[in-house]
């Protein structure tokens, strides 16, 4: 059982986390999930959805496409990262290679601890910036191009948000909830206002 201060150091080698305080880590460590890895066992696949953010503690995971391998990761190393703001299909599958522990941050905690402290969300979204200017730099023709040829027809945008509106509008969502609509682009149902109160019948005449 790793205990608090563990957990924000491990945390705090995650990228998108590198520059949030120890305080509001600590937020973030105390809604984090311990994960079990065993050898030969898969986390998750290519077609599913991305949920969580990982960070070995111990042990080592291969992160790979179809046939192509992309990446190992091992101890005080992140995977999953994009999770915390997309929640489209992982398009990778992470297997464990060796037995060891990993520290899971969900989307959905992420954004219940953001809801009350909004600087870690702006560290992430500085996080990601950094990201994508490094991209722009690296690699500039396949950032002019990025999205390109993946847009939905409008007609079918059309559909989906009024698809999401009618279901949000059936449960409201809480601060957490919003926030990560609003992050993954989607609408936020507005909470009714109170009925106005009915005026008082007319006093009889004298």
């Amino acid at each position: 059982m790793l205990t608090s201060v563990e957990r924000v150091l491990i945390l705090k080698g995650a990228d998108l986390l590198r520059e949030v305080g120890p305080r509001r880590l600590l937020k973030l460590a105390e809604v984090a999930r311990e994960v079990e890895l065993s050898k030969d066992d898969t986390i998750y696949r290519e077609e599913d959805a991305a949920d969580a953010l990982y960070m070995v503690v111990e042990g080592r995971v291969r992160l790979s496409a179809g046939d192509r391998v992309i990446a190992e990761v091992g101890p005080g190393e992140a995977f999953g990262t994009w999770a915390l703001v997309d929640d489209a299909e992982r398009g990778q599958r992470a297997e464990c290679i060796e037995d060891g522990l990993a520290l899971a941050v969900h989307r959905d905690e992420f954004y219940d601890v953001a809801a009350g402290d909004l600087t870690v969300l702006q560290e992430v979204v500085r996080a990601l910036a950094r990201r994508l200017r490094a991209l722009v730099s690296e690699r500039p023709e396949e950032a002019r191009v990025e999205g390109e040829g993946v847009e939905k027809p409008e007609a079918m945008v059309k559909t989906e948000t009024f698809e999401s509106d009618a279901a949000a509008n059936a449960a409201p969502a809480g601060q957490g909830a919003a926030l990560s609509a609003a992050a993954l682009g989607k609408s936020v149902p507005e909470t009714p206002p109170p009925p106005s109160p009915e005026p008082p019948p007319p006093s009889p005449e004298t």
